[in-house]
């Protein structure tokens, strides 16, 4: 697998949503831990791909409505491959199974983990 540079990736902003979520989920759950999960959002992953950002804007929309959904994916999966087929890129993600039925080219980083020698 060729190296990159996070200075060569994207995030969907249905990205950010979905994180955001799982957040505010850990608010009741464990405070503290939410409280890292927002230091670490706001200081590290917004500003790492700050102009990276990828709008889900209506073309987007409309290509998300296209997808296969009898798998019953959750929306957010759906607006995440729309979002990189759109703009026709690879998905990166540990969750590759959920990506693979909507025709989106994906990499799993954890695969290639410690494989350079």
């Amino acid at each position: 697998m060729k190296e990159f540079s996070v200075t060569e990736a994207y995030l969907s902003a249905v990205t950010i949503m979905d994180i955001q979520f799982g957040i505010q989920r850990e608010r009741t759950r464990d405070p503290g831990f939410a409280e890292d999960l927002h230091r670490w959002m706001e200081e590290i992953v917004l500003a790492e791909f700050a102009g990276r950002i990828l709008p889900f804007d209506t073309a987007t929309a409309s290509r998300t409505g296209l997808l296969p959904t009898a798998d019953k994916r959750p929306f957010a999966d759906a607006m995440i491959a729309a979002t990189a087929l759109q703009h026709g890129l690879k998905l990166v993600t540990r969750n590759v199974a959920h990506f693979i039925p909507f025709g989106v080219e994906c990499i799993d980083p954890w695969r290639f983990a410690g494989s350079r020698g």
